[in-house]
């Protein structure tokens, strides 16, 4: 059964330069060719297709949650539940996994419109990434998914102690900090468009009555969190 078209599937093939690529990011030969291809193309790379990554996304969060989840129980016998909640979001965070796919070299096997410079710099690819992490919980099962974690993103790219120290939740952390100024921060929806058939929304952070940052993202919370993040670079706050 194939689940991309043959204009997506010629790049994949077996012995291509990017088949290769991904053996190598992987650490074992993809048995379901056609489930990869499909974790790396991104819905911009062809309008009038609906094959895209975002089914293999969805699940591969699921999965990537469980996961850190077992291996945050497992390493830290001793903490809180609120600390292993707190760690796996600072790890699971869109922004972490985005870095990550980026120095994994998923930017340069992925399908998507190039030419659009929002997709260029946006977080899509921690989004395909979690849709590779579905692929192989599909094709190989769960023990060899949670090995391509441990071994290929957990150990090479997270530091724990580093991440303990990064405060995730810049939504509470602007807001607390206008309380202690006496200032006012408010998050409000300045826009909800259609884009292909999916809902956009623009947040904005309104500072004393004035808008200091805005973002776009496919739900209100990621929108937030990032204009969040935008504020407190511009108020200087970091």
């Amino acid at each position: 059964m194939r689940f991309v078209p043959d204009f997506i599937a010629q790049f994949f093939t077996k012995g291509s330069p990017l088949y290769k690529d991904l053996q190598t990011m992987l650490g074992f030969t993809p048995t379901n060719i056609a489930l990869y291809e499909l974790a790396l193309c991104h819905r911009s790379n062809n309008a009038n297709s609906t094959e895209n990554n975002e089914r293999l996304e969805f699940l591969g969060d699921a999965i990537l949650g469980a996961i850190i989840g077992e291996h945050l129980f497992t390493k830290y016998p001793t903490k809180p539940e609120g600390y292993l909640t707190d760690m796996r979001s600072k790890i699971v965070n869109r922004k972490t996994l985005n870095q990550i796919a980026l120095k994994i070299g998923l930017k340069s096997i992925m399908k998507f419109n190039e030419q659009d410079y929002y997709l260029r710099n946006s977080l899509i690819f921690g989004n395909a990434l979690e849709a590779l992490i579905g692929a192989i919980y599909i094709d190989k099962g769960y023990a060899t998914t949670r090995t391509f974690l441990r071994k290929r993103i957990l150990v090479p790219f997270v530091d724990i102690e580093l991440l303990e120290n990064i405060e995730v939740n810049m939504k509470n952390k602007l807001i607390g900090w206008a309380s202690k100024q006496g200032k006012t921060i408010e998050f409000v929806v300045l826009e909800e468009t259609m884009e292909k058939g999916r809902k956009r929304f623009t947040v904005g952070v309104l500072y004393e009555d004035e808008i200091i940052a805005k973002s776009m993202a496919s739900n209100k919370k990621e929108a937030s969190k990032i204009a969040a993040e935008e504020a407190i670079k511009k108020l200087e706050l970091v």
